[in-house]
C-alpha cells in the first residue's frame, strides 16, 4: 500500500476521476472509461443530494429549532433555548458526515501488467498495484435477498473489498464491469463452493 496524499490531482491527469464531479444528470454509482491501453472503473456511493443542496436544509432545519427555541425562551422557558441549540448542533453535524461519506471514491485502474486500486475523496489517499496475472475478484452471495453480494479484489500480497456501499443493482452493473476486463470472477454461494 503507498500513500497519495502528495497534492490535488489536476483534471486531465490518470487520476482525475476523484476530481470529477457529477453533474445533476450523470450521478451514476459506477462509471466506466475504456481507453486502447486500460479500463478505469470508478466506484462511488448514491449522492441523492449535494452539498449544497444539503446545506440548504440543514439551515432550514435549524432556523426553525432555533426560532423555536427563542420563542420558549421569551415565554419564560429559557431552559428549552441550549437544548435546542444544542440539536441544531447535532443535525448540523450527523448531516455533513453523510454528505462527506458520499463524496468517496473507489477507481480500479486495469492495464496489461498491473491493476492499479486507489481509494479517496477529491485525490487518492491510499493506492495498491496488484499484478495482473495474480490478481483474481471474487463475488460472495449477500446474506439476505435485498442485501447486495460483496466483492473482493486480490492477489497473492492482499486482498481489499471494493463497492462496500454500492446497492444490489448498481454492484451487478460494477461485477459485469469487472468481468468486461477479463479479469478472473469468481462467485461463492452460502455453502463457499466457487462457481466459476
Amino acid at each position: 500500500m503507498t500513500d497519495a496524499g502528495a497534492g490535488p490531482i489536476l483534471p486531465g491527469s490518470a487520476d482525475a476521476p476523484f476530481c470529477a464531479r457529477p453533474s445533476q444528470s450523470s450521478r451514476f454509482m459506477v462509471e466506466v472509461h475504456h481507453t486502447d491501453a486500460e479500463t478505469v472503473i470508478t466506484l462511488r456511493p448514491n449522492q441523492s443530494a449535494t452539498w449544497e443542496e444539503t446545506r440548504v436544509f440543514v439551515l432550514a432545519i435549524c432556523a426553525v429549532t432555533l426560532v423555536i427555541g427563542v420563542f420558549w425562551t421569551l415565554v419564560g422557558a429559557w431552559v428549552v433555548l441550549p437544548f435546542s441549540g444544542l440539536e441544531a448542533a447535532l443535525v448540523a453535524y450527523l448531516f455533513y458526515r453523510v454528505c462527506h461519506s458520499t463524496y468517496q471514491r473507489q477507481v480500479i485502474t486495469c492495464s496489461k501488467e498491473v491493476v492499479k486500486v486507489q481509494f479517496g475523496m477529491r485525490f487518492p489517499k491510499r493506492s495498491w498495484l496488484l499484478q495482473r496475472d495474480r490478481t483474481r475478484l471474487a463475488v460472495g452471495e449477500p446474506r439476505h435477498a435485498l442485501d447486495a453480494p460483496s466483492l473482493v479484489i486480490a492477489d497473492t500480497e492482499q486482498s481489499l473489498q471494493l463497492g462496500k456501499f454500492l446497492n444490489r443493482d448498481d454492484m451487478q452493473i460494477a461485477i459485469k464491469a469487472f468481468r468486461q476486463t477479463g479479469l478472473p470472477v469468481r462467485s461463492r454461494g452460502e455453502s463457499g463452493d466457487a462457481h466459476f
